[in-house]
């Protein structure tokens, strides 16, 4: 969103922006601007710093004051320092004369998404699964139980953790070796066999679906494929 009641100024960003590939929404004062962040979800917003109802300042603290961290850039054709730092106290992300060239202003915008993105992911708990879901395979985390083409599948307590496992670790090769080391502890090369005996009988268990053997190096688990 950009806000700013000079509509040469806004038709030159919004040509800016568009360019770079971003889609638009153009306000011409303050009030409207505040009423929109709070009604819609942008990536950026840009704010003149003196513009009719609300200056971009007082938007600012209003957004910040009600938990709204989308990244905000003031326009200013003044350059006061104080200014400056009253505004980024408030929670002003950056400041950009409005003769800026096209180009720092789209760096510096899309420096400032790609920062906002990153926190939140970092900052966003993981979401635990407790259910994977397959064309005809299901498995219930919470109840440890699987069903294929609704039938429930029989499986023992190694088996029903061996079948996660390879879904977590999906579409990569798992060596006997990490198999071994996850659920018998220490590798010992005659004991790799095991690994193959309880592979098979999972995989007779499935119909012979879902996990594939590349020879010589481990197990895969592969989304509704039959293995010949």
């Amino acid at each position: 969103m950009i806000a700013d009641d000079d509509r040469a100024i806004l038709a030159l960003l919004s040509y800016t922006f568009e360019s770079g590939g971003f889609k638009v929404t153009l306000v011409s004062d303050g009030v409207e601007a505040l009423s929109l962040a709070r009604k819609q979800s942008f990536d950026l917003i840009l704010l003149d710093m003196m513009m009719p109802g609300l200056s971009g300042l007082a938007v600012t603290e209003q957004l910040r004051q009600h938990g709204n961290y989308t990244p905000i850039i003031i326009l200013t054709a003044r350059d006061d320092d104080d200014l400056k730092i009253t505004g980024i106290n408030a929670g002003v992300d950056d400041y950009l004369d409005k003769t800026t060239p096209q180009r720092e202003i789209i760096t510096r915008a899309n420096a400032l998404i790609r920062r906002n993105q990153v926190y939140h992911k970092a900052t966003q708990p993981d979401v635990v699964p407790t259910a994977y879901e397959f064309k005809d395979l299901s498995i219930d985390l919470k109840t440890k139980t699987a069903t294929l083409e609704n039938e429930k599948v029989l499986l023992s307590k190694r088996e029903f953790n061996l079948l996660v496992f390879l879904i977590q670790h999906q579409d990569i090769i798992v060596s006997r070796e990490a198999i071994l080391t996850e659920f018998w502890g220490e590798v010992q090369d005659y004991e790799t066999r095991v690994v193959d005996v309880t592979v098979s009988n999972l995989r007779k268990k499935l119909n012979n679906r879902y996990i594939k053997t590349k020879r010589g190096f481990g197990y895969r688990f592969i989304e509704d494929e039959t293995i010949k």
